[in-house]
This record gives C-alpha cells, structure tokens and sequence, in this order.
C-alpha cells in the first residue's frame, strides 16, 4: 500500500497537529505542518509561510498551492480554514476545498472550538458562558461549516462538547504522547500546588478561578499559582510540580490543559457539562463550577487519599484514551476511507473579511467603549481612531498598503544585494 502523505495546515492548533504528525510517521506515512504566520507557545511547524506576504503576493500564494498539491494526498485542516482562504482577497472562505477535491485530494475539516460554538445555544446551557458578551457571526458559522460538510471527506472535532454544533462529526481526542508527559510523584503534600494557566484569561473563567483560590490561598490552605505565557517545555515543568490544574469553568467542556495535566498526574479540575460526561463515560476530571470551586478545591486539600485516587486514574485515562498512538491510528483510518462524493449543489459562501469583518469590530468597539465609560464611575476619554484604524478598516487600501510596503522591502534587498556587488 502506498504511504500516506497527509499534510496539515495552516496552524499548529494547541500542538495538536504537529503531535498527529509524530503519531503518524511512527505509523510509516509522511507528514507535515505548515504553519501561515509565526507560530505560537514555542511551537515548531515543519515550514512557516510569510503570512503579510501571502496577502500580498498572488505568486507566493501559487507556489504555496503547488507545493502542496504536488506534495500531499491529504489535507486536514483546522479551525475552519483551509490552505488559502485567510489570505485571498478577492476569493470567498474555503474556495480551495472543491478545487483540491477535484485534484484527487482527501480532505478533510478539524474544528477546536470558538470556530464553531453558537452563542445563541452556548449561552442556553452554560451560565457562566464565556461568550456572553462575545460577537458571533452565527450566519458565518453555520455557512461555514455547511461548506466544509459539502467538500470534504469528513469533520472532526477536538471535545465532546463541539458535537451540539457539528452532530455529524467525529470525535477525535486531544493527543499527546503520554509516555513523554510522565512525571515522578512523592507522597501527597500536605498543601497542594493549585495551577491555573489560561490560554486566554477571559475564555476560560479566571476571574472567577482567582476569586475561589485566592482566599484559600491567602489561609494557607493551597499554594496557588496563576500563570500565563509559558511554553510549550515550561508548561510540562509547572504541570509536573502541580498538585492540582484548574481549566476552564465557562466552556462546558475540558480542553488541552485538562489532558496534559491528567498526563503529569496532576488532577484536572473544570467544570464539564452532563452532555458531555455522557459522550465520555469514566472522564476523571473533578466537576467545578465558579460558585463551588472553592469548596471543591478545599475538600481535596483536605482529602490525601482521594488525590491519589484520582491521580492514578487520570493518568491510566490518559493512556487509554488520550495517546497519540491511539490517536494517529484513529487518523490513519480516517485517510484511508474510500473518497466521499460531493453530492450537493454549492451552499451560500461566507462573508468573513470586508463588510461582515468590519461590523463585528464596530460591535467590538462599541462594547469596549461603554465598558471603559463605567469603570471608577468616571466618564473614560476613548481616543481617536488613528490612521492605521481606518486604513485597516478598508479591505482594499489595506491590501495596497501590504503591497507596497513588500515592494520596497524586496526593492531593500536588491539594493543591498547591488551594494555588495560595487
């Protein structure tokens, strides 16, 4: 059988595909991560594209295409985007996912999370929903993943909460090479290093995590330790020392962090939705919410016995259900799935850029400003749109600005290069 060449694109979501790839060339198939702009955490993809320049250049975008077309079989893609779509003006969202299906191409859709949560249906379940005063372009959610189920060979999504949005795709777990995650554990300690480390504050509820902590903190009871801005290395070395890692309590769901402190043998705390224990019999993470984390945290700081309970079960979960060699034979299947036909008419393109991209940032602004105008009581001063806000603000003089500006770097090296010369 011929080996699988997969390619995934265009970001390393939370590691996730890059720990595919690992998973995936163990397994004797090629494969590899581009990333479209500076990755993130300390993340290393197999190539990083220019991403101004892929704005800027049709060439530079046609040698990204051809490079892949001529390279890969596969192509899984993330958070509803696809290999070009974020960088082409003059096309809609997700143009290239008919024009790789009809080049022979798998390919296929991985959604994360706010890519496709509704606020109008997130807000109904959770009441500490992190979307409550969130801009979401439903219309664009809905158009956007009905294009991506017409085109592609199938969807996967990352946790069981995503399955409210897209029933029909499949549940593939968050990855990670458990063995490499492992960590040494000594007796309980008799005060228990609580961590919270947020990829964004706002998302994942800290400000109530700081509120129930802080006290029993401040008692002596838990050492607690927000963080923030680590790598990917540090990120092992804090999970490895904590006793407990406190995820998101807004979502509903437990996400990455959950998982690679499970893995460390740390217990995960989040407050994960009754739907979604159901899709996932057995998930050992403690259930918290903002109103009850305190006494959560403080019966286990209490309760040496149960910390070891749940460590050793959470790390065997982990295991069983979270290793990227599981994982990478999950995918491996999935490519290797006969090619689905695309039986429907073309669906409605989402407007993501222009217009629609605009109104949301007038409604972000908007916001912004009423909530500066309340704080200390005092009226704040909101200061002029500068140049560059209404540059950005034109989609076109925006992309005339991009052009010129490579212009004259490309104009800069040549200079430099006929300086050397002389």
């Amino acid at each position: 059988m011929t080996a699988l060449r997969v390619l995934y694109a265009p970001r390393d979501i939370a590691g996730q595909p890059g720990t595919w790839a690992r998973g995936l060339r163990a397994l004797g198939a090629h494969a590899e991560v581009w990333s479209f702009g500076e990755p993130a955490f300390g993340l290393v993809p197999d190539r990083v594209w220019d991403a101004d320049r892929l704005l800027a250049d049709p060439a530079y975008r046609w040698e990204v295409l051809d490079r892949a077309v001529r390279g890969f079989d596969v192509f899984h893609f993330q958070y509803g985007r696809s290999l070009l779509n974020a960088h082409e003006p003059l096309l809609p969202a997700l143009w290239d996912l008919p024009l790789l299906r009809s080049l022979g191409k798998k390919v296929f859709m991985h959604f994360h999370g706010s890519d496709v949560r509704l606020r109008s249906v997130h807000m109904e379940r959770e009441p500490d929903s992190y979307l409550k005063d969130a801009v979401v372009d439903e219309v664009r959610i809905h158009a956007m993943v009905e294009i991506a189920r017409r085109h592609c060979d199938r969807l996967f999504v990352s946790t069981p909460g995503l399955l409210d949005y897209v029933p029909d795709a499949e549940l593939v777990p968050l990855a990670l090479d458990a063995a490499d995650w492992a960590a040494e554990r000594g007796p309980e300690p008799r005060v228990p290093v609580v961590v919270h480390l947020p990829s964004k504050r706002a998302t994942k509820g800290s400000h109530l995590v700081d509120a129930a902590l802080r006290p029993l903190h401040g008692e002596g009871l838990v050492e607690y330790r927000p963080l923030s801005g680590l790598s990917h290395r540090e990120v092992k070395a804090e999970f490895a020392r904590a006793d407990l890692v406190v995820d998101s309590l807004t979502i509903g769901d437990h996400g990455m962090v959950a998982v690679e402190a499970m893995a460390c043998g740390a217990i995960a705390v989040a407050h994960v939705h009754e739907r979604n224990r159901a899709r996932v019999p057995g998930c050992p993470v403690v259930e918290a919410v903002g109103a009850d984390l305190g006494e959560v945290v403080r019966r286990l700081a209490a309760d040496p016995d149960e910390r070891a309970r749940l460590r050793k079960e959470s790390v065997a979960w982990v295991a069983r259900r979270h290793d990227l060699a599981q994982v990478a034979r999950q995918l491996r299947d999935a490519y290797r799935e006969p090619p689905v036909p695309v039986v429907a008419g073309r669906p409605d393109w989402p407007v993501v850029e222009g217009r629609g991209r605009i109104t949301a940032l007038e409604a972000e602004t908007s916001r912004l400003r009423q909530a500066l105008g309340r704080q200390g009581g005092l009226t704040a001063t909101v200061p002029p749109r500068s140049a560059r806000d209404r540059v950005e603000a034109n989609p076109r003089v925006h992309l005339l600005i991009r052009r010129i500006d490579a212009a004259r770097k490309r104009a800069r090296v040549k200079l430099g290069a006929l300086r050397k010369r002389g």
